[in-house]
């Protein structure tokens, strides 16, 4: 299936390009990729698959064996529609993979989905250009479900998953989190094709 979306994504953006290229130089116009479709349609099916993949892991081996599980895999899936001009990365100002942590363009969306938060405004994903790439942005807000690994110890993760993330993530940031936290983001990168 995430095959299949790829091949749908890639042959969206040529036949953009094949229609500009038919037109008389005269009628000529750029039309730019509809960044946002194009990255929730990633986004989308880059997290159903972790979702599946962490649930099916989840019934076979419980919380601990899936955190085991995200530890060696989320960054493999995460990156299974990724393409040689499509990055793909979650993000997040309190990490626990340190791959994860924010660069200095991240930080100034991150600050602008965490002030809408704190102000009660809806957070709207963003598009921010920056050289030769154009950067998608959709805010992660946490899930009930999420709570057994990044909620609070003792509460909502049990004293043997705390224990599993504190052997594979030393320096974890990422718990105490309560249901509708801002939790992380998005983040989907395109490098433009004029440059």
């Amino acid at each position: 299936m995430n095959k299949y979306l790829l091949f749908f994504i890639i042959g969206s953006i040529i036949a953009g390009i094949s229609v500009s290229c038919s037109q008389s130089p005269a009628t000529v116009t750029t039309k730019e990729p509809d960044y946002r479709r194009i990255g929730d349609s990633i986004i989308k099916a880059t997290f159903d698959t972790l979702r599946h993949t962490l649930g099916a892991s989840i019934q076979r081996d419980g919380v601990e064996g899936a955190v085991q599980f995200c530890n060696v895999n989320a960054y493999p899936i995460t990156a299974t529609l990724a393409s040689e001009n499509i990055l793909i990365r979650r993000v997040a100002n309190r990490y626990r993979n340190p791959q994860n942590a924010p660069d200095s363009t991240d930080a100034v969306q991150w600050n602008v989905f965490a002030t809408a938060k704190a102000a009660g405004d809806s957070l709207q994903p963003a598009i921010v250009r920056e050289n030769d790439r154009v950067h998608y942005y959709k805010p992660i807000i946490l899930q009930a479900n999420c709570t057994v690994c990044h909620g609070t110890n003792g509460k909502d993760i049990s004293p043997a998953v705390a224990s599993t993330i504190d052997s594979l993530y030393p320096n974890d940031n990422a718990k105490d989190f309560a249901v509708g936290d801002l939790r992380g983001m998005w983040k989907i990168s395109f490098l433009q094709a004029n440059h």
